[in-house]
């Protein structure tokens, strides 16, 4: 039996490993950011942005393929130019998470890309539902394996060969 329980402390620990590397690369990758956070820390490099499209602000230039919008966050106002691929989902309105770079000359946040706005609660809802049937396979294997030993403790294995009729 201690080799039952020393895998399954080495499943729980490679499990709070990924978990921890999973947490650090969505703080570092995937968390997207409020206008005020850029606007106050001026983040350099690629960053997330999840705001609301505010309502008047949409103009697109046809030639060009460039949008200009603002994104607003509980008040805070941030403008925003993209160019890149046709905007489909882009709308006035619409709160989504755009992907791109603070521009200190020009005070304008230049994006590269739009993306998917997360749902927090049913991504933590389908990884919770992974607890209880981690801790409903270890208590069944746990049964097997003190059933195994109780039968093999119990008494020795005959065989019926020719015992058929």
């Amino acid at each position: 039996m201690k080799g039952f329980y020393f895998r399954w402390a080495g499943l729980l620990l490679v499990g709070a490993v990924i978990t921890c590397l999973a947490a650090q690369h969505y703080v570092q990758a995937v968390r997207p950011l409020v206008p005020a956070q850029v606007l106050s820390g001026h983040p350099a490099g690629p960053v997330r942005m999840l705001g609301m499209v505010e309502a008047g602000s949409l103009t697109k230039e046809a030639e060009t393929n460039v949008v200009s919008f603002s994104l607003t966050h509980n008040g805070q106002r941030i403008p925003v130019v993209y160019q890149g691929n046709d905007p489909d989902n882009l709308r006035e309105l619409k709160t989504l998470v755009v992907v791109g770079e603070w521009d200190e000359t020009t005070g304008r946040y230049m994006a590269h890309e739009i993306d998917l706005v997360p749902n927090y609660g049913f991504i933590t809802a389908a990884y919770l539902v992974m607890i209880p049937m981690a801790l409903f396979l270890f208590l069944m294997e746990r049964r097997v394996r003190l059933l195994y030993n109780e039968i093999k403790s119990s008494k020795i294995y005959e065989s019926e060969a020719g015992k058929l009729e």
